[in-house]
């Protein structure tokens, strides 16, 4: 074969770095998911968790992984949801983060987008999607600004086609920075993809660690067991990441309703008062206290051992997920209560 001419040789080096530009690029696009839409004029809710915002439009991960737009307007209703009566607190456009859990309801318009008329979500996913949106956004914009040099790549390839005083050596070094762009637009990918698995996960929580105390009748106050129990758990939960803790309080049926739902108050207050004061557990930390009254016996009322189990407070340590970023080692099943030894 003779010897290939100095035009030829620029020809075969531009058509070669051009195939790794491509190459490298496709390994920056990602798989577009499922794309949902709502039929114009007929409304609509749905669930999922914030992908990304931009404005006043939300992009919308729906349980079954499609994504959908969601269209907020100046009368958007933004709530979020207080304790376990379903009250409600007006919040600013700023609280809706990607990674938040919420429940958008509205009507769908020509586009094919949800005209949102109310957002509603709960405090839990809050506080998860604040603490991940610091690590999400580095990372996109890092992903955005090697995409940019990947275009001004492939332009100054376009130049060196045009251009046939280009030597081979201009031509390798084209060539090694597009296998530089590669290299770190794999890594890129991989911290996003890894994120997004963090994202999913933000309203998935696990039980850590649960206890349970046990009052007096007709009482709120803490017996010595019911101390120790408290302090136990505490010192669990402050060794977890991204944990909330869940206080339920309970009575049994003797005396009034109203007087046994008061009692139920009183004693879920006593031990968030202990955990926060005696046990450093931080404020933040503590979901609001759930009343319950007499509802969801341990055992029957009817006998006196019976009502001794019903006059309880239930604690949970719940970890999240998303937070974490890995599996948690404890178990979903709730530890066995300890006897209740107050009269």
């Amino acid at each position: 074969m003779k010897h290939m001419t100095f035009r030829q040789t620029t020809r075969f080096c531009v058509s070669l770095t051009a195939q790794i530009l491509l190459a490298s690029t496709l390994c920056i696009a990602r798989v577009t998911p499922n794309t949902r839409t709502f039929t114009n004029g007929e409304k609509a809710k749905v669930q999922g968790v914030i992908v990304s915002r931009e404005g006043d439009t939300l992009k919308l991960r729906a349980n079954d992984d499609s994504i959908g737009t969601v269209d907020l307007t100046p009368t958007t209703k933004i709530q979020l949801k207080r304790g376990f009566f379903k009250r409600t607190s007006a919040m600013e456009l700023s609280s809706l983060l990607p990674g938040l859990q919420i429940e958008a309801e509205g009507e769908g318009n020509e586009k094919g987008d949800l005209v949102a008329t109310r957002v509603v979500f709960d405090p839990n996913s809050m506080r998860a999607s604040r603490q991940i949106d610091t690590r999400v956004s580095p990372l996109e914009a890092r992903e955005g600004s090697l995409e940019g040099r990947t275009g001004q790549l492939e332009n100054k390839t376009d130049q060196l086609a045009t251009d046939q005083k280009n030597t081979q050596q201009q031509v390798g070094q084209v060539q090694t920075q597009v296998g530089q762009v590669k290299a770190s637009a794999d890594q890129a990918n991989q911290g996003v993809t890894a994120v997004n698995g963090r994202v999913s996960d933000l309203d998935n929580y696990q039980t850590a660690e649960t206890a349970t105390v046990y009052f007096r009748l007709s009482s709120a106050a803490l017996s010595d067991q019911a101390k120790q129990d408290l302090q136990g758990l505490a010192q669990k939960a402050l060794q977890q990441k991204g944990y909330l803790i869940q206080v339920a309080g309970y009575a049994d049926k003797t005396g009034n309703a109203a007087r046994n739902q008061q009692l139920s108050d009183q004693r879920a207050t006593a031990v968030i008062n202990y955990l926060q004061q005696q046990c450093n557990v931080p404020i933040h930390r503590i979901l609001a206290p759930a009343a319950m009254g007499t509802s969801h016996e341990a055992a029957s009322n009817d006998t006196a051992e019976g009502r001794k189990m019903n006059r309880r407070v239930e604690v949970k340590v719940l970890v999240n997920q998303g937070v974490v970023g890995t599996q948690s080692s404890a178990s979903n099943t709730p530890q066995p209560a300890p006897n209740p030894s107050q009269q």
